[in-house]
């Protein structure tokens, strides 16, 4: 019985010894992480995704040697019509799930929204854009009311 409990009390030192190292390790692990290269390289997430958003950057990219932006439409008079869309150049884009919706456009994109499914009216409006996109201007409002309406062709200053 005496060396059932001499087992017992070295395998209980050898639990508590593990313990103490994987603590350790995990201490050491995550003030490793805390550093940039070696979140980078250490991160699953960050190899899947290939490339770190830089710091600092702006909402205008390059995107097949074609300048583009972003457009931010809001629903105004409600907070969500999953039917009500937006489509650019006749494809739909984005549905108003959220109360906003971020589109990116090119120079040229005809930008049409949809409230075809609402007999009643519904007003939409351009709450942000990109520092390059000279149009659709901040703050224009259309109104559907069971139809389609266009915001115009965006313009893109280079």
């Amino acid at each position: 019985m005496r060396r059932l409990f001499q087992r017992l009390e070295r395998w209980e030192k050898s639990l508590q010894l593990l313990l103490i190292i994987l603590f350790s390790l995990m201490v050491v692990f995550q003030v490793v992480m805390t550093r940039e290269p070696f979140r980078f390289y250490l991160s699953f997430a960050e190899r899947m995704e290939g490339i770190p958003w830089p710091q600092g950057s702006s909402m205008v990219t390059k995107f097949a040697g074609q300048a583009v932006g972003e457009v931010k439409i809001e629903l105004c008079n409600y907070i969500i019509h999953t039917k009500a869309a937006v489509y650019i150049n006749d494809k739909k884009a984005a549905s108003f799930e959220d109360r906003e919706v971020l589109l990116t456009v090119r120079a040229g994109d005809e930008i049409i929204v949809d409230g075809t499914a609402y007999p009643y009216p519904l007003t939409f409006q351009v709450s942000a854009v990109s520092e390059n996109v000279s149009w659709p201007p901040i703050n224009q409002q259309v109104t559907t009311e069971g139809s389609q309406v266009s915001l115009g062709k965006v313009k893109i200053d280079r």
